[in-house]
């Protein structure tokens, strides 16, 4: 577990690091695009600024995502009963708790902190399994809090999601300058924004390249193991095996049935 933790702390970092020479480098390429250092300069504020928003947001954008709810004890005692006793003994802070409107049985988690996590559990997994099985499927999640499995991903989705944005609205600005000169056939200064608007594509292509490819690769590089780590960990946390086998069958049996 503790192996675990610190890997994925230096994936954090070495996550920031990419994310810093891909930020350098295409504020050097659209420098050289445009003939000024300006495009430098705005990247180096803009994308760290975006981060950093995107960082504070993610365990919520996460959890609105995924389609999680957030109920009481009183409106979901259950959940509230096995996500505490399981945080009790990762000790951990209670994360917050939540139902997600889903009826296969499954559970949810982000974080990038134990201090900030947040807990989903479908309508399914409360229907379908039993105390013991929830209670593995429960400890399953919390054993990704507590190894800060989520930080990597939500690192991930936010670094990577702000080269992605600024591509986004790169390209839509430069096409939406090139087609009003193309549909007017506008000369002069229609020209020069026709111009300005084709070298936004181009750079626009570039950061789409980029955040496009640099994803998948850092999500393949963060391989399955961590599942089969959570694995582990909860059942250290649960001390019961059989409730995690139980679970993983009547999830599969589930998944068949809805084929």
């Amino acid at each position: 577990m503790y192996r675990q933790i610190a890997r994925n702390k230096r994936w954090s970092i070495l996550l920031i690091a990419l994310y810093c020479v891909a930020v350098v480098g295409l504020g050097l390429f659209s420098a050289w695009v445009v003939g000024e250092v300006w495009p430098f300069w705005l990247l180096l504020i803009f994308c760290p600024l975006y981060a950093w928003w995107a960082l504070s947001t993610a365990t919520t954008s996460a959890a609105s995502t995924a389609g999680w709810a957030a109920a009481d004890a009183e409106q979901q005692p259950r959940p509230h009963r096995v996500v505490e006793t399981t945080a009790i003994r990762a000790g951990i802070p209670m994360p917050r708790v939540g139902v997600i409107d889903d009826p296969a049985p499954n559970a949810f988690a982000a974080s990038l902190s134990p201090k900030n996590a947040v807990i989903g559990v479908t309508t399914g997994a409360l229907d379908l399994l039993d105390d013991s099985e929830l209670e593995a499927v429960v400890a399953h999640e919390v054993a990704h809090i507590v190894n800060h499995d989520g930080r990597v991903t939500l690192t991930t989705f936010a670094l990577v999601g702000s080269i992605a944005s600024l591509a986004g609205v790169l390209l839509m600005l430069g096409w939406a300058m090139v087609q009003s000169v193309i549909s007017e056939f506008k000369f002069g200064l229609g020209l020069i924004l026709g111009m300005l608007g084709l070298v936004m594509i181009v750079i626009g292509t570039a950061f789409a390249v980029v955040a496009f490819v640099l994803g998948p690769l850092i999500s393949s590089a963060v391989s399955r193991r961590r599942e089969f780590l959570a694995d582990a960990s909860g059942v250290e946390l649960t001390r019961f095996p059989e409730g995690l086998v139980r679970a993983l069958t009547t999830i599969q049996g589930s998944s068949q049935m809805t084929v």
